[in-house]
């Protein structure tokens, strides 16, 4: 199994086990517009808050939080394709709702390359808003970002037509299936 095939597997194991976790009306927004969940423990700042294994296999608290977030934006990067951004540029802010509470990351495209961070490095062109869960299922291709956007599961500020880029450059069109070794499918 490559690293590829393996990061996917683990992904597709956490999507199902979050997914089983979520709750009804997944609680993505509050509905004020802030962004953030009615109930959501924000233990940022809490140096003292010690994380626990879960039983997807992932450390829950601030770290396994930081770690989930890390892996799904390590798989995003894998799944760039640089054909098809066609010289295209721009930053992707991400604004994630998670138990602890919004978390942010970036993606920035720019002369071929995919570049991930959780500080911003400059103004992004669209942000878009979604609960953890929901973008670890995402990530996976459980849920289609369409349907996330129309069920209001999904929320896009900024520029909607970058944005619409992401699907083109990152989703299933822009990766080979695992193993094959061609990213441009």
């Amino acid at each position: 199994m490559t690293a590829r095939e393996a990061m996917l597997l683990r992904l597709r194991t956490l999507a199902r086990s979050r997914a089983a976790e979520a709750p009804e009306g997944d609680g993505s927004d509050s509905g004020d517009g802030s962004g953030s969940s009615e109930g959501a423990d924000n233990w940022e700042g809490d140096e003292g808050h010690e994380g626990t294994e879960g039983s997807d296999g992932v450390e829950e608290g601030r770290d396994g939080t930081e770690a989930l977030l890390d892996l799904v934006f390590e798989w995003f990067r894998a799944c760039f394709s640089a054909g098809r951004a066609r010289g295209g540029a721009g930053v992707f802010h991400y604004e994630i709702n998670t138990p602890l509470g919004v978390r942010h990351r970036y993606v920035s495209v720019e002369a071929g390359t995919c570049t991930t961070s959780a500080s911003l490095e400059r103004t992004p062109n669209a942000t878009i808003g979604l609960a953890l869960h929901d973008l670890v299922a995402l990530a996976v291709g459980e849920l289609k970002g369409t349907d996330a956007f129309v069920s209001g599961r999904l929320k896009i500020s900024g520029d909607v037509f970058f944005a619409m880029n992401w699907i083109e450059w990152f989703g299933a069109r822009s990766a080979a299936p695992p193993g094959t070794g061609d990213d441009t499918a």
